[in-house]
């Protein structure tokens, strides 16, 4: 059976560590959805999009800089993953608006990262 990689811009990234490739959505509503006194939501939804929270842990210097110059300046990457939404693998366009890093160690040929995390928001709607 073929393995499938997690890729941005056809490129193999370092893997998320094992249950550490979170799934979520968010909905969008029109300005006037809410609650009135009565207590029963009135929403109209927009849109939907797919997000994945991605954390990878001990990533040498190669890794972290390989993947943050795909990720790092807010720029729109193609990613290869696995929808949960639509049951199958696919190519979608992706952005990261924040993303956090923990330094592990500088020292001279050993720079590796303790921990990098950041969320991938679907460009485009369900």
């Amino acid at each position: 059976m073929k393995q499938e990689k997690l890729l941005f811009n056809e490129i193999e990234i370092k893997q998320p560590d094992s249950g550490n490739l979170g799934v979520s959505f968010d909905t969008t509503y029109t300005d006037d959805s809410g609650r009135p006194m009565s207590g029963v939501a009135l929403v109209t939804p927009l849109f939907t999009v797919e997000a994945y929270s991605y954390k990878a842990t001990d990533l040498t210097l190669q890794e972290m800089s390989q993947i943050l110059q795909i990720v790092a300046k807010g720029n729109k990457f193609k990613c290869r993953y696995l929808s949960a939404y639509h049951g199958k693998w696919r190519t979608d366009e992706f952005y990261v608006g924040r993303g956090s890093l923990n330094v592990g160690s500088w020292k001279t040929d050993e720079e590796v990262y303790d921990k990098l995390t950041f969320n991938l928001i679907g460009v485009n709607p369900l």
